[in-house]
């Protein structure tokens, strides 16, 4: 052979042979196709719905249809790609518990054997048979692959009211079985009961377009109105999520409000307040706030205080602007008994805050008034003052000045701080952090209520609605 001699490349391989076998029937003379020769036991003419008997070489007429053919909205012989594996569908039956509808695609793998597509017109699960029964898990439920399961409501009767296709046993509309339930998230083993027989049927939650897209099906719109009993909440993640957002988010509050909130001590002063005596005025000078908006805590404590009261009037007036921001105060102390025996309530010592004050030099006028609860004392008519501070922080020697001597007196401490944050802003700050994980956590309880509607309804009171596994 010269070296001009080409070798012709080998031909392409063909097509792999057609495994659907393709006969009359007896009924109406159309076409049925076999999907799966030798294991199919019945199938149901796509021309008239008339049940064929696949076993019989004939085809033998099983029962006549009596009513039109539906199109299932995944053709016979459709296939598509789940979990790693190729699946065909080959047969579809409608069936009902009598409140609820759904459809049942029967698929087929030569490797794989068969497996159910089951559709509830919201989501599609896989269904396949078990290859190894159930095991009791102590009375709590059952186990089955390494998970456990419990009984969502009381067994219910499940009726096939239409059916198209070939089935690998004799499918027929008006078959009735006795199906029970056992969920957990995620996942749902159907135990069906009929003539005797028992089978068990595993059925895994697709996630939300799998099948269609595996399938050419359309697409289905996310809605949890009516979820599946073994349905898991779409807002399992987001809670977890809100929840340690939330929390990292209220440590870096309080951390931040530690950090920020520490105080500095301006001013701080004792004097006596005459009980039902006259009014006294204390100027407080020169108290420096810096560049900025400062918070101003002040407070007033009347530790002696019994069955009596002091009203306190603050005024920080600004030395350069004159601008003042004024509020008040009452330290107060109650006590006594009754039918009830001993009781007392009242604050010694009240704080009042100041939030935002602008930057500068202030001084903080404070009016002070004490009165007995339970009655009398004399009252003079002149109030007293004392302006005799100089500079600094605190009063200068020679105390207040022309103050009564007659009456009883409570004396008084005044402090003002500059610095620290208001507990009411990290209230409102955490109460805020906190709203997203509440409505997450209502709409999880939400659904979850609606997954166990079915047992509200009708379920036995012992069962449950799933595994938290």
């Amino acid at each position: 052979m010269s070296d001009d001699t080409l070798l012709a490349p080998p031909a392409p391989p063909g097509p792999p042979p057609s495994t659907v076998k393709p006969v009359n029937c007896p009924n109406c003379g159309g076409t049925v196709d076999i999907r799966v020769a030798g294991t199919t036991v019945s199938v149901i003419c796509s021309h008239c719905g008339s049940t064929l008997d696949a076993t019989s070489p004939d085809l033998q007429v099983i029962a006549k249809a009596d009513q039109a053919l539906k199109t299932p909205e995944i053709p016979l012989g459709t296939r598509g790609v789940l979990k790693g594996k190729t699946w065909e569908v080959v047969g579809y039956q409608e069936r009902t518990d009598d409140d609820v509808v759904w459809a049942e695609y029967l698929l087929f793998n030569p490797y794989e054997g068969y497996a159910f597509l089951v559709d509830d017109g919201r989501r599609f699960n896989l269904g396949q048979l078990l290859t190894r029964l159930p095991t009791s898990n102590w009375g709590l439920g059952l186990q089955a692959d390494g998970q456990n399961f419990s009984r969502f409501g009381d067994p219910y009767p499940v009726r096939t009211t239409f059916v198209v296709g070939e089935f690998y046993w004799r499918a027929a509309v008006g078959e009735t079985v006795q199906e029970t339930d056992y969920v957990t998230r995620g996942t749902m083993l159907a135990c069906e009961d009929y003539e005797g027989e028992r089978t068990w049927t595993r059925l895994d939650m697709l996630d939300w377009g799998e099948a269609e897209a595996a399938f050419a099906a359309p697409k289905r719109r996310r809605e949890y109105s009516h979820p599946a009993p073994h349905e898991r909440s779409p807002f399992n993640s987001q809670l977890l999520e809100a929840w340690v957002i939330g929390i990292i988010a209220a440590v870096t509050l309080f951390v931040v409000s530690g950090m920020a909130g520490s105080q500095q001590r301006l001013a701080s002063t004792t004097t006596d307040a005459v009980l039902d005596g006259p009014e006294k005025t204390v100027v407080i000078k020169n108290l420096d706030l810096p560049p900025g908006r400062s918070r101003v805590e002040i407070d007033a404590e009347a530790s002696s205080l019994d069955n009596s009261w002091v009203d306190l009037d603050y005024s920080l007036t600004d030395q350069k602007t004159q601008d003042s921001v004024d509020s008040y105060g009452t330290a107060e102390f109650y006590s006594g008994t009754d039918s009830d025996g001993a009781w007392s309530e009242g604050d010694r010592r009240p704080t009042t805050d100041l939030s935002s004050v602008p930057g500068g030099r202030y001084d903080l006028v404070v009016t002070l008034s004490a009165h007995k609860w339970n009655g009398a004392g004399s009252s003079s008519s002149a109030p007293v003052t004392d302006t005799s501070l100089m500079g600094g922080h605190g009063f200068a020697d020679g105390g207040w000045g022309g103050s009564s001597t007659e009456g009883a007196t409570v004396p008084v401490t005044v402090t003002v701080d500059r610095g620290g944050v208001f507990g009411g802003n990290i209230l409102l700050g955490f109460l805020v952090i906190l709203i997203w994980p509440i409505i997450v956590l209502f709409r999880h309880l939400g659904f979850e209520k609606r997954r166990k509607a079915v047992l509200s309804s009708g379920g036995s009171d012992d069962d449950d609605s799933g595994s938290d596994d």
